[in-house]
This record gives C-alpha cells, sequence and structure tokens, in this order.
C-alpha cells in the first residue's frame, strides 16, 4: 500500500438536508501495489472527519452519505463507518 496523498485541514461538510457545516478532516489517499494482484493500482481513501464545534457531529450523521469539500477544492462523498469519525467512500466527486 502505497501513499499518495495526506491531507489534514478544515474543510466544508453539506449534510443529506442541505446544511453546510465546518469540519475538520484527516485523509488518506492510498493505493494498492500495483504489483500485488488481482487489484492493480485500486485508490483507497480513509481516515477521519469531525466537527470541532458539534461534538455529536459523528453520532448525529452516523451511516448518512455527507459532501465534504476539502479548503483545495475537491469533493467527495462519505459515510461514518463508526463513531470515532472513520469515514468510508461513498463516490469521488473531484
Amino acid at each position: 500500500m502505497t501513499v499518495l496523498e495526506h491531507l489534514q485541514g478544515t474543510g466544508v461538510v453539506t449534510v443529506q438536508e442541505g446544511e453546510e457545516i465546518q469540519a475538520a478532516y484527516d485523509i488518506r489517499i492510498t493505493q494498492d501495489d500495483p504489483a500485488t494482484p488481482p487489484v492493480n493500482g485500486g485508490k483507497h481513501i480513509s481516515g477521519q472527519v469531525w466537527s470541532t464545534h458539534d461534538p455529536y457531529f459523528v453520532i448525529t450523521h452516523f451511516r448518512k452519505v455527507m459532501t465534504l469539500r476539502m479548503e483545495d477544492g475537491r469533493k467527495f462523498r462519505f459515510f461514518h463507518r463508526d463513531d470515532a469519525g472513520n469515514i468510508g467512500l461513498n463516490k469521488w466527486i473531484g
């Protein structure tokens, strides 16, 4: 597994109801080793997204699909997999 990018910062999360919430993120974009079968170079996003203002953010939006817009403008849809704020990727938007 090769780490392509490690991104930390503050972004904006849009929840299903359309509300925008400032959130912090610590995200890693990794890629499978191309020499390892059967996946050839699959990319993965992992890490955490949380609110610095709302201690219940993760629990309130647990398993709900949301969109994160990072500081550099890139976006992706994600959901919280657990109550620690670890995320699962729903869709990379760009």
